[in-house]
């Protein structure tokens, strides 16, 4: 693998941390069976937060050289509120475990069985923090320059993505960008070298 080669490797590695959930998704696929229903809906949206946290804190350590103090206070409420999400959503499922419910028929019957309304609350709560503190980190490394604006733009509309089909999509898009850094060009190492017969320079 050549200089040009590695550079390359190396620009797209880091977006790999976008490839954590869905595995995460496919596991419990596989590992859960039952009829669909409302509470495999909020089985599935468990998963998601579960696999965007540990994709955002594999990203946070991975850059955390690159992190200051406010910006590991942000992704620590990112944080905060993916384990809401995923404590929240395995209640709800809990609560009506392999049951056939669509929304509205859990919407009506979900609130008489144990943990039910209590789940909503958490996973709601917990999606207020993940895009709050998506948005703020996304402002706050636009505002140190720490990426470019175009990126900390995407991060921010990224952050409105619902966050219960996929939280903190903003947030380890950002984290990829920091992981990369910035962009060097590569010469070939053709170029440096002196053609034979050729005076050298």
């Amino acid at each position: 693998m050549n200089a040009a080669q590695l550079q390359l490797w190396r620009g797209w590695a880091p977006f790999g941390l976008f490839l954590v959930t869905p595995v995460v998704g496919i596991l419990v696929e596989l590992l859960v069976s039952g009829p669909r229903g409302h509470w495999s809906g909020h089985l599935g949206s468990g998963a998601a937060a579960a696999g965007q946290l540990l994709a955002v804190v594999t990203g946070a350590v991975l850059a955390r050289r690159r992190l200051n103090v406010l910006l590991v206070v942000l992704l620590a409420v990112v944080a905060v509120g993916l384990m809401l999400e995923v404590v929240g959503n395995q209640r709800v499922a809990a609560s009506i475990w392999q049951t056939s419910y669509g929304d509205e028929q859990a919407a009506a019957i979900g609130p008489s069985f144990e943990g039910f309304e209590s789940g909503h609350a958490l996973a709601e709560t917990g999606d207020m923090l993940v895009v709050l503190g998506g948005l703020a980190f996304a402002v706050t490394l636009g505002a140190f320059r720490r990426v470019g604006p175009g990126v900390a733009a995407a991060g921010v509309v990224l952050s409105l993505f619902p966050p219960w089909i996929l939280p903190a999509a903003g947030i380890v898009l950002l984290l990829a960008f920091l992981l990369r850094g910035p962009r060097q060009a590569v010469s070939s190492d053709a170029a440096s070298v002196t053609p034979p017969g050729a005076a050298a320079t």
